[in-house]
C-alpha cells in the first residue's frame, strides 16, 4: 500500500511536466501576393476637329468646307492647308477690311481656286469660296457643274436671289443656312460659298458683283476674239 501514493505522485509530476513543455509552432505560410497590374498610360488625345476632317471634302453650309472652318484662326488655317499662292486686300459685306487668300487645288479647273476670306480685325476665317472645284460637294451631292434643278431640289427656294437685267449674266442663290450658289448662264453651278447665315443678303449682293465682273470680262474677251478674227 505504501507504493500507491508514490506511483500517483510520479504520474502527477509527469503530467505537469508535459503541460509545461512548450509546443513547437509551425512557421506561418507566406501570404500570396497578387502581381500588381501594370499602370495604364494616359488615353491617346482625341484629334482636333480640323485634324479629323483633313480628308473630308464636304461642304456644310454655315460651318465649313472640308477642313476649313468658319471662325478658324489664320494660324490654324496655314497649319491645315498650307500657305496660299496669293493674297489680295478685300472687304467684308459690312465694309470692314479683310484679306482674300487664294489656294490652288489639284481638282480645280484651270480658272478655278479655293478662296478664303479672313477678317482683318481678328484674323479669323469669314467665308470659304470653292470656285470651279468638282471634288468639294454638299451632302446632297451639289458641286461644281451641278444643275440648277439639283440645287433647288436639295435646298429649296433660296432666301435671296440676285440677277442682272441681262439674261446672259449668271444668278446667285443665297440660303439662310449659310450657302451661296453662283450659277452660270447655262444654269450650272459655277461656285459655292460657305458663310455666316446671318449675312445672307449682304453675301448675295457681293456674289452679284462677282457675276457682273465675270460677265463684263467674258464680254471683253469675246469682243477681243471677234476683233482678232
Amino acid at each position: 500500500m505504501s507504493r500507491l501514493p508514490c506511483i500517483l505522485a510520479a504520474a502527477l509530476l509527469l503530467s505537469l511536466a508535459a503541460c509545461a513543455t512548450p509546443k513547437k509552432t509551425e512557421p506561418a505560410a507566406p501570404k500570396k501576393t497578387e502581381a500588381a497590374a501594370p499602370k495604364a498610360g494616359p488615353p491617346p488625345a482625341a484629334p482636333s476637329a480640323a485634324e479629323a476632317l483633313i480628308r473630308d471634302k464636304f461642304i456644310i453650309p454655315g460651318e465649313r468646307a472640308g477642313p476649313i472652318l468658319l471662325g478658324m484662326p489664320l494660324r490654324k488655317l496655314v497649319e491645315v492647308v498650307g500657305e496660299p499662292v496669293s493674297s489680295t486686300a478685300a472687304h467684308l459685306p459690312s465694309g470692314r477690311g479683310a484679306l482674300l487668300y487664294r489656294y490652288a487645288d489639284p481638282d480645280a479647273s484651270p480658272d478655278g481656286a479655293l478662296l478664303v476670306m479672313v477678317r482683318e480685325a481678328d484674323q479669323t476665317v469669314y467665308s470659304i469660296q470653292l470656285d470651279s472645284i468638282e471634288s468639294f460637294h454638299t451632302r446632297e451631292g451639289v458641286r461644281y457643274g451641278s444643275s440648277e434643278a439639283l440645287v433647288r431640289a436639295s435646298f429649296g427656294k433660296p432666301q435671296s436671289i440676285h440677277q442682272s437685267g441681262s439674261g446672259e449674266i449668271a444668278r446667285a442663290y443665297c440660303y439662310l443656312s449659310g450657302l451661296a450658289v453662283r450659277l452660270n448662264a447655262s444654269g450650272q453651278v459655277q461656285s459655292l460659298t460657305v458663310f455666316p447665315g446671318s449675312d445672307v443678303r449682304k453675301i448675295c449682293k457681293a456674289q452679284r458683283r462677282i457675276n457682273v465682273a465675270r460677265g463684263n470680262g467674258a464680254a471683253t474677251r469675246s469682243r477681243r476674239q471677234g476683233a482678232v478674227a
